[in-house]
């Protein structure tokens, strides 16, 4: 049987070191796109609800207590599956950097967090939503592209954060 996951993983992978934009374009999604999409989250909770602060700081505080809560459960999943990195698994594979750790791959980090930070705008009706979820495939993208992840892994931060998103959704019709 075909490994799909590595042959989607060796089709992106390869077109690293061809173009150096698409090289930066790629390590700008994988290292940087998560910074400037949580920053456009936590600034749009705040245009929303100026003047008042107190509603204003709802979003982002809420954001952080399911952000731990869903980096927990990726710890744990990582804990019992166990995939490495592909850099550990395809010493051919290229990468544009090296990653923190290589303990875990599945699920992505990042890939939870971008995909986490796009709910949670939907849930709290913040302006430019939308460009969230395009920010978060930028994120995906780098993060195969980089070499530091496997698209299982991204459908797995994805799975992980939609887990996460419905339940404070649930919880958030309580308050």
């Amino acid at each position: 049987m075909r490994d799909y996951n590595k042959i989607i993983f060796d089709k992106i992978n390869a077109w690293q070191g061809r173009i150096p934009l698409l090289d930066a374009f790629g390590r700008a999604g994988a290292e940087w796109v998560i910074i400037a999409s949580l920053g456009w989250f936590a600034s749009s909770s705040f245009v929303v609800y100026y003047p008042d602060w107190r509603r204003a700081m709802v979003a982002p505080a809420v954001f952080l207590a399911a952000w731990i809560v869903a980096w927990l459960i990726n710890i744990a999943i990582g804990y019992f599956i166990k995939e490495p990195r592909p850099s550990v698994t395809q010493p051919d594979a290229k990468q544009l950097f090296k990653p923190l750790m290589n303990w875990k791959s599945f699920p992505s980090d990042h890939a939870m967090s971008a995909f986490l930070l796009f709910f949670f705008a939907l849930i709290f009706a913040l302006p430019g939503a939308w460009a969230l979820f395009v920010l978060a495939l930028w994120v995906v993208f780098g993060r195969m592209f980089s070499g530091v992840h496997y698209p299982v892994d991204i459908i797995g931060g994805l799975a992980v954060a939609s887990v996460v998103a419905v339940w404070a959704k649930y919880i958030l019709l309580f308050f």
